[in-house]
């Protein structure tokens, strides 16, 4: 492998042979043609003659290696670059080296693999299947954060190998969930990954939650991921109690937060009410990352009606579009047919929200209820299960489930909730078909958002 500066433009210009005017983060030239844009920057070459050979050899050894240490972690003061560094799947058709390849590992390997974090220099790996670079430009507010983040510190060094495949399954399987429709700019890619691989405690919660999202296919990998979970939970408690208002938020430890929150909708842990306490304080001490605060505004929408009936009930006295905006921030929505199912499924949400409100409230009569629960069901009986984006319609499919009274209710919504978790994979919805089966059961004596806040609490989204 060699490492060359970019001083002649980016290589999709140098291929066409054009002059590049090395416009950052992408040239005038690509966007003119449409292209995506390498950008400038540190490029690595590898020989591919030396990569297949150095791949195989190493592959088995890479696995059992131990994690180096890390000694520092990235502080608030060296937030401060003008380059901007992306995590990219790449698309070439060459074949992946097992590492990085999830579906490939046994589930026997998977069991031996401890988590580990990524020394906190190290700025990005390069390897084959994935890079960080310069690409297509994310959302304006998510792009001004990114460019705080500090710039590789001398040459690109190597991501560890289980840090390295427990990242790219964050990036296939749960960044892609986290957002109504995976784009380019997808915020739970491109500015938590290359954080986690300058800093060991995002490092750490997005090799935890990954474990746990991979520990369906090897159980064993629950437990390391627990003891993982714990220390970064202990880690920020500690931070909570010790440290000034002002000295605790860091964007850094906002990431944390934000992905353990995810971790939770994955295992059903009811760490959350917690976690969205914390980040909501820590979104108000970030009034200056309005990028920060509108991330916020999901786990707000889906997260306080589950933790607590007063907080639900607050929270839902702003319209639900308040709330929605990351709905809506998605530059696939261009296409019509994308377009139209985001407006059919915000106004699904905006249903839910008015049944939770009501239901919480104690405005509900059994009239009201079966009416509001058949109007939500005309609304998505013809939307495909299938269509991209409808994991976003897990928080609403639930509410409507358990505000069911009729039969032929129940078993729409609970079955549209099986077909979910075919999707997603997130182990909160598994735990919400019981929970509903308990709900039917106290229906006639108790609010189910009585249940689900003091009874059986559990973040489901």
């Amino acid at each position: 492998m060699s490492l060359a500066k970019r001083n002649d433009g980016c290589s999709e210009c140098r291929v066409r042979r054009v002059r590049c005017d090395k416009t950052e983060p992408e040239c005038l030239k690509c966007r003119k043609k449409g292209l995506r844009c390498s950008g400038q920057g540190i490029e690595c070459r590898f020989s591919k003659h030396m990569r297949r050979k150095q791949a195989a050899a190493s592959a088995i050894s890479d696995a059992n290696a131990s994690a180096p240490s890390s000694t520092t972690t990235t502080s608030s003061s060296s937030l401060k670059s003008s380059k901007v560094y992306f995590w990219v799947d790449s698309d070439s058709g060459e074949a992946k080296t097992p590492i990085t390849a999830v579906d490939d590992i046994p589930s026997s390997r998977l069991a031996s693999l401890s988590l580990e974090v990524p020394p906190s220099n190290v700025s990005g790996g390069r390897q084959e299947g994935e890079k960080l670079t310069k690409t297509t430009p994310v959302s304006p507010g998510v792009y001004q954060s990114l460019k705080r983040l500090p710039s590789p510190r001398g040459a690109l060094e190597i991501v560890p190998p289980r840090s390295r495949m427990l990242f790219d399954h964050f990036s296939k399987s749960i960044a892609s969930k986290m957002v109504v429709l995976d784009f380019n700019g997808n915020g739970y890619r491109q500015l938590i990954l290359p954080l986690a691989c300058q800093n060991d405690l995002v490092g750490q919660a997005v090799s935890v939650i990954s474990a746990f999202h991979l520990a369906q296919k090897a159980p064993s990998m629950h437990m390391a991921a627990e003891r993982g979970q714990q220390m970064i939970l202990s880690r920020l408690r500690r931070q909570s109690l010790t440290l000034e208002p002002n000295a605790v938020f860091k964007i850094s430890t906002w990431v944390t937060i934000l992905v353990l929150l995810v971790g939770d909708t994955i295992t059903g842990s009811n760490n959350y009410v917690y976690l969205l306490q914390l980040l909501s304080r820590l979104a108000q001490l970030s009034a200056h990352e309005p990028s920060l605060s509108d991330t916020t505004k999901s786990f707000q929408l889906f997260g306080f009606p589950l933790s607590s009936e007063s907080k639900g009930v607050e929270t839902l006295t702003k319209s639900p579009d308040y709330y929605l905006d990351f709905m809506t921030s998605n530059p696939s929505t261009s296409n019509p047919e994308h377009y139209s199912n985001v407006l059919l499924m915000k106004d699904v949400i905006r249903q839910a929200c008015r049944i939770y409100h009501n239901r919480a409230s104690h405005q509900a009569t059994r009239k009201s209820s079966i009416e509001a629960v058949e109007k939500l069901h005309h609304t998505v009986v013809n939307l495909d299960p299938e269509c991209e984006g409808s994991h976003a319609l897990v928080w609403p499919f639930f509410v409507a489930s358990a505000e069911s009274i009729l039969p032929e209710h129940r078993d729409f919504f609970y079955n549209r909730l099986k077909s979910l978790f075919q999707v997603t994979r997130f182990g909160s919805i598994p735990l919400a078909l019981q929970i509903l089966e308990y709900i039917w059961t106290k229906q006639d004596s108790t609010n189910w958002t009585e249940i689900v806040t003091h009874e059986k609490p559990i973040l489901i989204m």
